[in-house]
């Protein structure tokens, strides 16, 4: 039997038709590969509030499913915030084909004949789990569904902002899982803890900054210990798109030359880099920037933190003359670096290129520039010049 795993789709209210979208493409792709369950990890929904306003719609779409495809849903720590009591009290929600197992300390379901699924409810403190009476299996194969944080998963995204519970990797032996389809981490990756292979989809779409590389979910089978799983991207998702826009001495903001359409699902976040006399030229010429790119994409965001203002910088020799051999390092070796990241209609096929690697927030990944020449040479003109900077400032 096939399945699909995924998490932290955060649908919300505030971004209804974007994050339906992502929702409506998960439902299409487990219909195409003829899965017989999806599995969702939790944070489905962006909040309690979230989950009450959308549930009818989540419902309706969870009927396009074919009749013999399951779902099984763990609600996690989003699907608490802003709910009265502070718990999600999910029995009293109709979410349709929804199964949502709340048993404590956890729910066993036959999954098909060569395996079961162990669903563990979320919760802030997973620590007794030696308390709980460990069932023998019954099927070959064994997939716990949790949401929560393992130790040792490494991630180089962005901090998570809202604590879960954490999974003691033993827990896996402790309940003899073969495969744990985890949510919590918004990167995705695979890892092999002793005889559990560990899976985080990462989050479904993008919901923050910092978020890039692909967004994607699981495709898995049952017929294998552990099962095969093959990533499968969300092109309604888009991508998280950083762009480097440096600035000259003359104030003129530059964008990336080989810069190309964005997709409409894209987030461009520009971040905006220099020494200038003005500043204020730079941020009207950045906002007009803005506004041009926002017909085009889901959301533009800037950040001018790598703006530094020093008079008299565009006329002194030592700044000319560093940014004359910075931009021949440029010619030689950034011209053909950095085409990781580009990204379009959801991250494929656009001219858009972004100061980062595809996949460097992935767990495991490389951070940013480290396989990127382009970024690594925009980030020495931006230290060179706020070196520079330091240097004059001291000898006034």
């Amino acid at each position: 039997m096939r399945f699909l795993h995924a998490a932290d789709l955060h649908l919300a209210t505030a971004e209804r038709a974007y994050s339906l979208g992502a929702l409506e493409e998960i439902i299409r792709i487990a219909a195409r590969e003829k899965c017989g369950a999806i599995l969702l990890a939790g944070d489905v929904f962006d909040s309690y509030r979230d989950m009450e306003a959308l549930r009818g719609e989540f419902r309706d779409r969870l009927e396009s499913l074919p009749p013999d495809c399951a779902v099984f849903f763990i609600p996690g720590n989003h699907e608490e915030l802003r709910s009265p009591s502070g718990r999600a009290p999910l029995s009293g929600l109709d979410l349709g084909r929804a199964r949502i197992p709340e048993e404590t300390p956890f729910q066993l379901f036959s999954l098909s004949p060569e395996a079961e699924l162990l669903c563990l409810p979320f919760r802030r403190d997973y620590s007794d789990y030696r308390n709980w009476p460990a069932p023998p299996k019954k099927r070959p194969l064994r997939i716990l569904l949790a949401h929560g944080l393992v130790p040792g998963i490494v991630y180089t995204g962005p901090e998570e902002e809202s604590p879960a519970g954490t999974i003691d990797p033993d827990l896996f032996g402790y309940l003899s899982i073969d495969l744990a389809a985890l949510g919590h981490i918004h990167a995705g990756s695979i890892t092999r803890i002793g005889d559990t292979t560990v899976a985080y989809p990462g989050s479904a779409r993008v919901w923050r900054e910092g978020e890039t590389g692909p967004r994607q979910v699981f495709l898995g089978a049952t017929d294998t210990i552990p099962p095969r799983l093959v990533p499968v991207r969300l092109e309604s998702a888009g991508a998280f798109v950083p762009l480097s826009l440096s600035v000259g001495l003359d104030g003129e903001v530059r964008l990336p030359q080989d810069f190309g359409t964005p997709g409409k699902m894209d987030w461009l976040h520009l971040e905006v880099s220099g020494v200038v006399e003005d500043e204020r030229p730079v941020l009207e010429e950045a906002r007009k920037i803005v506004t041009s790119l926002e017909k085009n994409c889901r959301r533009v965001t800037t950040d001018t933190a790598g703006l530094e203002v020093l008079a008299g910088i565009s006329t002194h020799p030592l700044a000319r003359e560093f940014l004359k051999r910075w931009e021949a390092l440029l010619a030689q070796g950034g011209g053909a670096a950095g085409d990781g990241g580009a990204a379009g209609d959801g991250g494929a096929g656009s001219g858009v290129r972004a100061t980062t690697e595809g996949g460097g927030a992935a767990a495991g990944g490389a951070g940013p520039g480290e396989n990127d020449p382009l970024a690594a040479l925009l980030l020495a003109r931006r230290k060179g010049l706020s070196a520079l900077k330091a240097v004059l400032e001291g000898r006034r």
